[in-house]
Order: structure tokens, then sequence, then C-alpha cells
């Protein structure tokens, strides 16, 4: 491993004027990869300069080549850069970037990190680190984006292992000032505030204790892969260019791994068109690798119920596996506890590590979803069958309505399972991982000319 293993720099960031927008909240959206079509006319409606029109441009009924929502974000780009709603630093800058939340039955939490510009690195070099894989299509899509705009709009976030608090320690010393932004994000109750890190010195420290981390891709591998294209075609067409062009670093928001306030969140499964004789299979082939426990509700008592089943469920002890289900048309709720590791794993016919075969999802993948029900990977890849929700009372409901027959109600993924899987180059499979909550985007943009960042 070499001395140095990851290079992050401050960098001048083109950003939101607030004399020109003195409401920047109304310009700031969740992430691209997130946003329904009703969410996305919400941000139309909500400011003409929203980021949305940016990273998400509306499709148009007249679209044709050279002519797209590609092209409409990269002239809104210029326009917005022209009259004054954008403007730029004059010098680089790290930006401490904080997101105070709430969580049912835990409280408020709070979670804090910085952005910063990370060189590129294939993953070859192990110095960055994923756990997911890409799909063609979202990649497509961002590659396009980037290309015509030739502007980093989003930030993916990235872990790092700083035990020492090196880097926390420098960011609590900025927060004690004014935050130059401070955003209530309605309705989920988030509230995001940042601050710009200028002093030369405290950057040296962040630069210096990054250069010893790794760096593990929590969120953003679609424009990671995006970046790494990207570079590699610039280096085509400038090779003189040298190694600090601006197209050899990708911003990122990055957290300590060790930070308290980091959240994982579970995606539940939701499962439809499945075949009576199959339910019945379900109920039946379950005892062979679960064991089971019933919360039998009755009128008026389902809500006290709900919340006990959901507490054990949550009360898991060190290497227990634990699902939660809930099948149509019956009268209680399920706690389904894996009875045996080594059984399970013998079952799993794939060159991986123990690691990888233990996370929940795959144990529900193999034992319940192939094994039981017969649904097959590529069923899984297509959601045919299945369908999922971060909110346990969403997968209830419809399981309770007839819209769907089965929820499977999951614990979060670890960290340190996250973490593992990224250092053995495994790849968790999809819905794993939800780290909440999303970095707003429209906090600070990344032009890729070389003479922005000249000057």
């Amino acid at each position: 491993m070499p001395d140095s293993i990851n290079d992050v720099r401050p960098f001048r960031a083109l950003h939101y004027d607030p004399s020109v927008v003195p409401d920047l909240g109304l310009c700031l959206s969740q992430p691209y990869d997130v946003i329904s079509p009703a969410q996305q006319d919400a941000y139309y409606a909500q400011h003409p300069n929203n980021v949305i029109r940016l990273i998400l441009n509306k499709e148009e009924p007249d679209d044709a080549d050279g002519h797209d929502r590609y092209t409409r974000a990269r002239a809104l780009l210029g326009q917005w850069r022209a009259n004054g709603v954008l403007r730029s630093t004059a010098r680089p800058s790290f930006w401490v970037y904080e997101q105070e939340f709430d969580l049912p039955d835990i409280g408020r939490k709070k979670v804090k990190g910085f952005i910063g510009a990370v060189r590129l690195r294939d993953y070859t070099e192990r110095r960055v680190l994923p756990h997911e894989k890409v799909l063609k299509g979202p990649l497509e899509d961002r590659i396009r984006l980037t290309e015509t705009t030739n502007t980093q709009f989003e930030y993916i976030w990235g872990l790092y292992q700083d035990k020492a608090y090196v880097i926390d320690n420098v960011l609590d010393a900025q927060v004690k000032d004014d935050a130059i932004i401070d955003f209530h994000e309605e309705p989920i109750g988030v509230r995001h505030r940042m601050w710009r890190l200028t002093d030369p010195a405290s950057c040296d420290i962040v630069r210096r204790t990054m250069s010893r981390l790794k760096i593990y891709i929590a969120d953003g591998h679609h424009r990671y892969q995006t970046m790494l294209t990207i570079r590699d075609q610039m280096r085509k067409r400038f090779p003189d260019a040298g190694p600090d062009a601006p197209w050899e670093f990708i911003m990122m928001f990055l957290v300590n791994s060790e930070h308290e306030g980091l959240t994982i969140l579970p995606t539940h499964r939701m499962l439809h068109g499945i075949q009576v004789e199959s339910l019945f299979k379900l109920g039946a082939d379950i005892l062979e690798h679960f064991h089971v426990k019933k919360y039998v509700f009755r009128d008026g008592d389902e809500g006290e119920i709900r919340r006990r089943w959901l507490r054990d469920l949550r009360d898991v002890g060190p290497g227990e596996h634990t699902f939660g289900a809930y099948i149509t048309n019956t009268n209680g709720y399920y706690l389904l506890t894996l009875r045996d590791e080594e059984a399970y794993e013998e079952l799993v016919r794939l060159d991986t590590s123990s690691e990888w075969k233990l996370l929940d999802v795959n144990i529900l993948n193999t034992l319940i979803l192939e094994q039981i029900l017969g649904i097959t990977e590529e069923q899984l890849s297509l959601s045919t069958s299945i369908a999922y929700t971060k909110d346990v009372d969403e997968a209830l409901g419809k399981v309770r309505s007839g819209e769907m027959q089965v929820a499977l109600i999951l614990n979060p993924t670890a960290l340190r399972d996250v973490i593992t899987i990224a250092e053995n180059d495994e790849k968790m499979p999809r819905k794993s991982t939800h780290f909440y909550p999303k970095p707003v985007s429209g906090l600070v943009f990344y032009p890729m000319d070389p003479e922005f960042h000249a000057v």
C-alpha cells in the first residue's frame, strides 16, 4: 500500500448566490435517483432555479439529438451563471455539511462530514472501494448529463475510518460559527447546515489525514463510475492536461465511519403475483429453516401487538438473523429466526465469503424467495414479483389492502458488514443499504473547466 492512499482537496465551487436567491432551500432537492415523477413536478413548481432542472430536467415530446433534457440543463447552467444566480468562490474550500434528523423510537441524531474533491482511483487500486453493482441505464444517463454540461452537480457519499476523530475535531471547531446555509427540509424534517472551511492549516490537517485513509462508497456508485468513464475519455482528448486536471477528481461528501449519527435504514420487501399453493408452501416450508413465533392480534389490540413484534424484531443478539413477516388473510405477525448458519451456508453454492452469505438480504433471497417461493434472481432484478419500501406501515398496509400478498420486514445492514464486503471485493445484493438521510443536491457544484480552477 503506498504511503499516500487518497488525495482529497479543497476546491473552488459554483454555488447559488444568496443575494439573488435569498431562500436557498427552495432551490435544493433530493438526489436524482430517488426522485419520483410527482416529486420532480413539485420541485419544478417550487422555484424557477431549483436544481432539479440541472440534475433531472424533464423530457419533452419534441426531444431529439442535440435538443433534449441534457442540452436544456447545459443552457440553464450557462444562463444562471450569466445572470448571477450562480457564482463562484474566489479560493478553494472544504464544505462542512451537517444533517440533523429524527428517527422513530430513537430520537434526534446528527451526522457531520465535509465535501471535498477526491482524486478518482480505479477500483483495482483498492483505495476507493465500492459495495454495489451499477446498472447500465442510470450509468448512461449520468454520463450523458456530465458530458453535455461538463459539470458535477451532485456529490457522492463516502466513508473513511478515523478512529482518532482528527478530522471531526477540525469540523467541530468550524461549526461554532454561523452556518452559511441553514435549511429545514419538509416534510421529512431534516435540518441541513453548511459552513465553509478555508483556513489553510485546518484544510492541511484534513488533507494529510485523508491521505492515509481508504474511502468506502456509501451511496453514489453510478456517479463514481460515470466520472471514471469521463476521466478516461478526457485523458484521451487532452493527453497533456496533467494529473491535476479537474476531471481527475470527483466531489464527495465524506463522513467518518465512527460518527455516531451514521444511519443505515433497511429496505423491506413486498411480494405479489404469488400462486396460492406457493403461499401455502411458504407457511409449510418455513419451519425447515426458521424458528417461527406468531404474534396474534384481535380486534382493538393490533397496534400494541405490532409495536411488540417490531421491538422484538429489532432486539436481535449477535449472530442472530431475524425477519418479520406478514401474510395476506392472516391474523398475526411472524418472527422468523434462522435455525442453523452452517446448514444455510451449505445451501449457497457460490464462491463467496461467509460475511456475504450471512447478510440478512442474502438469507432472505436464498431461503425464502428462491428455495421456497421459486422467485429467481432474474425476477428479482426485474422486480416482476417484488416491490420495495423503506416504510414498515406502507408494507403492512399494502398487504392488508390486498395490493400485496406478503411483507418481509428486515433489520438494517450493519455498517461493519458494508465495509467488510467492500474490503472483500464483493458486491451486496440490490436494496441492501439505505444511508439516511440523503445529502441534498444543490449546495455546491464542480465545473470541470481548467480555467475555472486556475483562477
